[in-house]
């Protein structure tokens, strides 16, 4: 930040103009000039107060800066709320998801569809709901419920919610106002994801639900939910779960177009270390790659999972949030791990567990480079007990040819 004339001007603003600078350069990026914005607060010409008010020397200034910095490092933190998800960040970024703004109002609470995006993938709802009540020992959650125009439910795959003001993700929601995302599964839906219609018309409903709770002080909430804690909140201990107090729901008709980009690998099978793996469908699309990869359970007693990853050869550079693993075909091999694992689902003998991966589009901008779906262990847990049982290293390594990609 470049010097400005008339600031600072004695040793109290030197002092005040040091701190500024310490915070202003560990929190707000180097394009951003706060300085005009300080200047114009701090020096604008204003009418003479009907009362004075006696400052401390030094400490008045200080505080008074550095409440006007961290409100300016606010705004230039302040972020889209669907950039701030996890599930949602790619395709914001991208321009992908389609914008509306489609409103219902009930007994004062608005809730409002502003997103919408729908791939061989997945299908992703933002919403916004204002108008909530505020009361401190009251917690509002939101219960989304998606299905096709033959009714059938389509399964939620992964859900997230933001409530109050919170530094990490850079964002500030007013009071009583909750911002989130959810995602559904299509892959249940006739002939999805290999033949897929252009539009999908599909019913929303939204039910507000008001959970008794200790008051607390205002904080920030975010919430990421998936298949494994709404199991879990279905059915609740009798002794322990407090009432739900059900409020307003709301209905909403939805045609959502399906974005036709997807490329699509399977069956195929491998047998490593006595073991067959089957990736049964590995998908490809503009919200990322999905993968659901099947196998017998060597012990049928015990729950298992399995430890997946995504592989990429495109040069040195590496994505963030990935890890480097070495050299393949003379090039960077870049390893990027699931934003979601859902758990195994059985058919038959067979058991399958799906893996979301939200993979940049500078991942596979070098299309010539190896691409490979991964398996790295198996692991098999008893009833009960927090240590694995039995461990089955991999990896057992699915290569995707080229015509898929």
């Amino acid at each position: 930040m470049e010097e400005r004339l008339g600031f600072p001007r004695n040793a109290e603003e030197t002092w005040l103009r040091e701190g500024l600078d310490q915070i202003a350069r560990s929190r707000v990026p180097p394009d951003r000039d706060l300085w005009p914005a300080l200047h114009a607060r701090l020096f604008a010409p204003a009418p003479r107060p009907a009362w004075r008010w006696r400052r401390p020397p030094g400490w008045g200034w200080l505080a008074a800066g550095l409440a006007l910095v961290m409100a300016l490092v606010g705004m230039a933190y302040a972020r889209p709320l669907w950039e701030a998800f996890l599930s949602t960040h790619l395709l914001e970024q991208g321009g992908r998801m389609h914008t509306l703004s489609l409103s219902q109002t009930r007994d004062g609470i608005t809730v409002t569809i502003e997103r919408l995006y729908a791939d061989a993938n997945r299908i992703v709802i933002g919403y916004r709901i204002r108008g909530l009540p505020t009361a401190s020992e009251v917690a509002w959650l939101p219960l989304l419920t998606l299905e096709d125009r033959e009714g059938r439910q389509i399964p939620k795959l992964m859900g997230e919610g933001v409530a109050g003001a919170s530094e990490i993700l850079g964002l500030a929601l007013p009071a009583g106002e909750i911002g989130g995302a959810d995602s559904f599964d299509p892959w249940g839906l006739p002939g999805w994801p290999t033949h897929r219609p252009a539009a999908l018309d599909l019913r929303l409903r939204v039910i507000l639900h008001s959970m008794p709770q200790q008051p607390h002080p205002p904080q920030a909430l975010h919430i990421i939910s998936s298949p494994d804690a709404t199991s879990m909140e279905k059915s609740p201990s009798p002794a322990t779960a407090p009432a739900s107090l059900s409020g307003p729901s709301f209905v909403f008709d939805l045609r959502i177009p399906v974005e036709s980009e997807a490329e699509i690998y399977g069956p195929h099978t491998v047998r490593a270390h006595g073991l067959d793996l089957m990736l049964e469908r590995w998908v490809r699309a503009p919200s990322g790659i999905r993968a659901r990869v099947c196998f017998i359970p060597p012990d049928p007693s015990l729950s298992w999972t399995a430890m997946v990853e995504q592989a990429f050869a495109i040069g040195p550079e590496v994505v963030p949030n990935a890890h480097v693993e070495g050299p393949a075909s003379k090039r960077t091999l870049t390893v990027t791990l699931p934003i979601l694992t859902v758990p195994l689902t059985r058919g038959g003998e067979w058991m399958c567990q799906d893996a979301l991966f939200a993979v940049p589009e500078e991942t596979e901008r070098d299309r010539e480079g190896p691409i490979a779906f991964r398996v790295v262990e198996l692991i098999g847990w008893g009833q009960g007990s927090p240590e694995p049982a039995v461990r089955r290293p991999g990896p057992w390594e699915f290569l995707i040819p080229v015509a898929h990609r």
